[in-house]
Formats: structure tokens, C-alpha cells, sequence
């Protein structure tokens, strides 16, 4: 992918999410064979003492050799990692919040770089259907509204929590009629005027700067 070098030819530092410490492990084990080198990859996760935390950050932020990292959750907590602006989530949270929170690790004021996220689908399931609709209708506002879209996750889906919606969708199984009123529910929670509401509270209640005035 031609995002993953800069113009010299040299690859960016990505951060890779994922919900569980033992896919984490997998991952860093699969991704040292791939880079060759053990100092390529640093984790965090829960059981990551807070000091080491602090370590691994600046590894990652200043040391050239660290090009990835991986975390769990444990890495949204305050950690700034906008030194990247590549993101891939290797699974994704059933809680927006937490999505949002992810992707605010690189997505924040002083970010000078186009970030860029890739979200990872399992097809063929009705999670997976529920997270395709998802994430091409949060793209197709994203680009009528301005990344700010991703700053109101959690309050798009305070009404219908997407946990509930997963449940149920995963209980109606691959139907058309389940189909039919999955894309109902989804467009009805992203409507656009209601995402517009939810992004003029908040840039009257926050100090962020709106997606447009962040240089690029």
C-alpha cells in the first residue's frame, strides 16, 4: 500500500489495534518474522505497567528501528501517538467509544499528516454486515462532514447501542428482510442532521479544532 511509505521510500510507523492480549501476541510474533528484527514491533496492553507504557511511547515515537506498534484498549488511555498517522484495527470494538478513542491516538490537534485508518471485516458474518454497513455509511458522511464524524461515535449510538445491534442482527441471521432492516436502523442512527447536531455540541463544549483547520 503506498501509504505505508513516505517519499523516500521508507516505511511510516503504523499502530495496530486488537481486542485481546493473545491476538496481540500473534500479531508481534507474525510481525517480527516479518521485519527480521525483535526492536521492529512493541506492544501494549492491560497488564503493561504505566512506566512501561511511557517507555514504549517515546520507542515508538523517536527510535527509527520501532515501525510498529500493537496494543490493546490499554493504549487509549492517554498515550499520544500522533507521531503515526497509520492505523489499522485489527478487530473492532463493539463500543464507538472506543473506536473513536483509537482513532484520536493519531486523529488530534498538531497532527500535520492525512491520517489514514483501515478497518479489518470478517466476511461473511453477520457481525461482519453489521460493521460493512457501518463503516461505508460513517465513510460516505465522513466525507459530506468532515472527519469530525469520528469525534460523535459514541453519541451517534447512544439511543441504539451498537452491541445491541450486533446481538440482534446476529439473531436475525442473513435474510433480506434482516438485510433491509439493518440498513433502515444504521441509516436512521447516522442521519445526517442529527450527526451535524452532534458535532456543533460538542465544538461548543471542546477545545478541539474542526478536521478543516488542523494543517496539513
Amino acid at each position: 500500500n503506498p501509504e505505508m511509505f513516505d517519499d523516500k521510500g521508507n516505511r511510516r510507523k503504523l499502530v495496530i489495534f486488537t481486542e485481546q492480549r493473545d491476538t496481540l501476541n500473534y500479531l508481534r510474533d507474525n510481525l517480527v518474522k516479518q521485519f527480521g528484527r525483535e526492536e521492529s514491533v512493541v506492544c501494549i496492553s492491560g497488564q503493561t505497567p504505566r512506566e512501561k507504557r511511557r517507555q514504549i511511547q517515546e520507542a515508538f515515537l523517536h527510535d527509527p528501528d520501532v515501525m510498529v506498534l500493537v496494543a490493546t484498549d490499554a493504549a487509549g488511555e492517554g498515550i499520544n501517538l500522533q507521531r503515526a498517522h497509520l492505523m489499522v484495527n485489527y478487530d473492532i470494538p463493539w463500543n464507538p467509544n472506543r473506536l473513536e478513542q483509537r482513532f484520536g491516538r493519531i486523529h488530534r490537534i498538531g497532527q500535520k499528516d492525512v491520517c489514514h485508518l483501515w478497518n479489518l471485516v470478517a466476511q461473511d458474518t453477520c457481525e461482519g454486515e453489521v460493521f460493512l454497513r457501518l463503516l461505508t455509511k460513517l465513510e460516505k458522511e465522513k466525507e459530506a462532514l468532515g472527519g469530525a464524524v469520528f469525534d460523535v461515535l459514541g453519541g451517534i449510538f447512544q439511543d441504539c447501542p451498537l452491541k445491541d445491534l450486533l446481538v440482534e442482527a446476529i439473531r436475525k441471521g442473513e435474510t433480506p428482510e434482516a438485510r433491509a432492516w439493518l440498513d433502515t436502523v444504521i441509516d436512521t442512527q447516522m442521519d445526517e442532521n442529527k450527526i451535524k447536531d452532534l458535532i456543533q455540541q460538542r465544538s461548543l463544549t471542546d477545545d478541539s479544532l474542526p478536521t478543516n483547520k488542523v494543517q496539513e
